[in-house]
């Protein structure tokens, strides 16, 4: 998906504790690995997400792996300033309840209930990975600000490639599959095999099928998580040349099997019915496989299966169901075809990536286009603000005092500069700085005799920003903010475009984002690009990162007007319309 994703426009990137093939290897290992990942998963991980969001990324996608990332990265979005879209794989704590860890009256349970309820109704938006798990969470814990339901999916281009009918060729085949092809029907499951999955039906029921036909076919368990060591025991008694268990496989040779595999077996534990649909799923059938799904009637993979045709659907539980299920796919070539041409199908026509990444490149427009920073932002930038701005005016009396006398005795009273300014929303306040230009005489009439009404004062107290002191006083009014857009002419307003007009969404600042980018010597188009950045993107980090370089640039004295003019040429309208 973060390769299609590129191909929009956005640099796009994935963050992962472990690559897939350590993660398979740690997670297949004894029990001390095991806790090994979930710490790493769940304390470092998301803190180096939130040090990527501030520094890194414009928005963030955080899945629920680990379940409490996407609170992370919702609940420090006033630090980082990201949209922040949650990828919703796996629902807690009812993942916790279907596995038996914990009870919905639990006080683990209500509390995480809670804590759903916040960082959802906070994300910008949040995407689910199926119709069902989408209404159960907005029944328990509230209708999110904006959602989609996007299914996980796979790729065609990397899982349709049509096996081989030649017999096994030890100079090209691995051993595994070089053993796949001497059967006629191989039957896989691959991915994890946790707590939410229901190892038991597929068990007991493989128990039954496999002692009658362990000559035509056979079975690859590559999966990790605590049920591939309860399957082991179970199956002790089995034929090595009927069952193998694989060690976790690279991505190589994980789509090697698939392509060379035929039936694909998918659990889901009965109280597990909205929390999850395993990925596992969609790989199967884009690599034409059979489904043999052991879920609840009422889930979204059961859905998935039952709707598209693709195979068979068996109750948690029933053993019966399922040994009569993979003995008809592994006996009938034409249900097992039928099935396996259905999969693909319904890949090509829903699920492949390609399709899903236009779906996610309209929803995380949408979400960009209209999503407002956070209230804690807002509220904790303009508590800075009093505090900075008082603090501004007392340690800048020393210049400002003296300052203020220069400009009455050079160019006499009155000594501020008082002009009408477009606010927040464009509402009107009255902008104060000191004087830079001397009256004008009777024919000095219009902006193009700014130039040679700046004084050789002026021109020192705008080089060193001087002349900007007095607005810390629309500061500790609310008029202004520290960092913001500038505020430009009233007269301006009604030759904004659009796009330019939502400048007016942030409040104007002393100093922002475009005055750190080139101030007065950039176009003005270069400028509300700027100006518009800033208020999608807007967040403690970027403040303090402007108010660093806003120093630098006054040190410099870099950019303090256009050339040719006092400090910018008239803006007459957008040159992009």
């Amino acid at each position: 998906m973060a390769r299609l994703a590129r191909e929009w426009g956005p640099e796009a990137s994935v963050g992962s504790a472990f690559s897939p093939e350590n993660w398979r290897a740690q997670m297949a290992s004894n029990s001390a690995a095991r806790a090994f990942v979930r710490l790493r998963s769940h304390l470092f991980f998301p803190l180096r997400m939130v040090a990527e969001a501030a520094f890194h990324t414009d928005i963030s996608i955080p899945t629920t792996n680990p379940f409490h990332l996407p609170a992370w990265l919702v609940l420090t979005r006033p630090f980082h300033g990201n949209r922040v879209i949650p990828l919703v794989y796996d629902l807690y704590p009812d993942a916790l309840e279907a596995s038996g860890f914990t009870d919905a009256d639990s006080l683990s349970s209500k509390f995480f209930t809670r804590f759903n309820r916040i960082w959802l109704k906070r994300a910008d938006g949040v995407v689910f990975i199926g119709d069902r798990m989408a209404s159960h969470a907005i029944e328990r814990y509230g209708k999110p600000r904006r959602f989609s339901v996007i299914p996980t999916g796979a790729s065609a281009v990397e899982l349709q490639e049509e096996e081989s009918a030649a017999p096994a060729d030890p100079q090209t085949d691995s051993e595994l599959i070089a053993w796949c092809k001497t059967k006629s029907v191989i039957v896989t499951y691959v991915g994890n095999l946790g707590l939410m999955h229901d190892w038991e039906t597929f068990a007991k029921g493989l128990l039954r099928v496999g002692a009658s036909h362990q000559k035509k076919w056979g079975v690859v368990i590559a999966a990790s998580g605590p049920g591939v060591s309860r399957l082991r025991k179970e199956w002790s008694g089995l034929d090595s040349d009927f069952l193998r268990f694989e060690s976790p496989l690279n991505d190589e040779q994980w789509a090697a099997l698939l392509r060379n595999s035929h039936i694909s077996v998918v659990t889901l534990r009965a109280k597990a019915v909205h929390t999850s649909i395993p990925s596992k799923t969609f790989s199967a059938m884009a690599a034409g496989h059979a489904i043999l799904a052991v879920a609840p009637a009422q889930s979204d993979l059961a859905e998935i299966v039952r709707g598209h045709a693709c195979g068979t659907v068996v109750a948690p539980g029933d053993v019966d169901g399922f040994t009569l299920a993979l003995a008809t796919l592994v006996n009938d070539s034409k249900e097992r075809d039928r099935a396996r041409a259905a999969s693909k199908q319904a890949i090509r026509d829903h699920y492949d990536m390609p399709i899903l990444a236009k779906k996610w490149k309209r929803f995380v427009e949408d979400v960009t286009r209209e999503s407002p920073p956070p209230a804690a932002f807002d509220h904790g930038k303009r508590a800075l603000d009093v505090v900075f701005a008082g603090l501004g005016l007392m340690a800048s009396a020393p210049l400002l005092l003296p300052a203020m006398a220069a400009v009455r005795l050079t160019m006499g009273a009155p000594v501020f500069f008082r002009q009408e300014r477009p606010g927040l929303h464009a509402k009107p306040f009255e902008l104060l700085k000191l004087r830079t230009m001397r009256d004008p005489k009777p024919h000095e009439k219009g902006p193009e005799f700014d130039a040679a009404r700046l004084t050789r004062l002026g021109r020192f107290l705008r080089a060193t920003s001087i002349d900007e002191l007095p607005t810390f006083w629309n500061v500790l009014r609310g008029e202004m903010t520290l960092v913001g857009p500038r505020p430009l002419l009233m007269r301006y307003l009604p030759r904004y475009s659009k796009h330019e007009f939502r400048r007016h969404e942030a409040k104007p600042g002393i100093t922002g984002w475009a005055q750190v980018n080139g101030r007065n010597a950039i176009s003005w188009d270069e400028k509300f690009d700027l100006d518009v950045w800033y208020v999608d993107h807007r967040s403690w980090v970027l403040d303090l990162r402007i108010l660093a370089m806003t120093i630098k640039k006054v040190v410099a004295r870099d950019g303090i007007s256009k050339a040719g003019h006092a400090t910018m040429p008239e803006f007459m309208g957008s040159s992009k319309e």
